[in-house]
């Protein structure tokens, strides 16, 4: 009668058990070529933004090409960075199944000017909503604070068809 029992309950450990204690998959996120208008203080500057991000709960990197419309020269001029968390150019990194966010530093000669990055997948696709804000102190005056936010858009119109510096 123990040995039925033992072996009863036995196999209800080894099938109920599993079902507890199955493991997660973790989370990840991708995008690429995802559009911003760069807005200081209120107004659209010269600049735009393309960016392309991964992130894992334990790492994440950015691909980002800074876009800025010179008019004296009437042409586009492409600045590219790389931001990671090896570099630690991407800081406080949270990671779930829906939300990515993370503080990145974009420019690598102003590690005192970081960006709020979040980003939320829309549904069970691979499209985001994302939103970067930093708040900075002025170049010229140290005391005055600079609101940046890169505002999603669907696309971006350049008005000049050069690329060049």
């Amino acid at each position: 009668m123990k040995v039925g029992v033992s072996r009863t309950l036995l196999f209800l450990l080894v099938v109920v058990l599993p079902v507890f204690g199955q493991a997660r998959e973790p989370a990840y996120h991708s995008a690429h070529s995802i559009l911003f208008e760069i807005i200081e203080d209120g107004v659209i500057s010269s600049k735009r933004v393309s960016l392309d991000f991964a992130a894992s709960e334990t790492w994440a990197e950015c691909r980002i090409t800074i876009i800025t419309i010179n008019d004296d020269k009437k042409r586009i001029e492409l600045d590219m960075y790389y931001s990671s968390t090896d570099q630690g150019t991407i800081k406080n990194l949270k990671v779930d199944s829906e939300v990515v966010s993370f503080e990145i530093i974009p420019y690598p000669l102003a590690p005192d000017r970081p960006l709020r990055l979040v980003a939320s997948r829309e549904g069970k696709s691979n499209l985001y909503r994302v939103s970067a804000v930093g708040l900075w102190t002025g170049l010229f005056t140290k005391n005055q604070l600079v609101k940046i936010e890169w505002r999603q858009v669907p696309s971006i119109k350049l008005p000049y068809n050069t690329i060049g510096k």
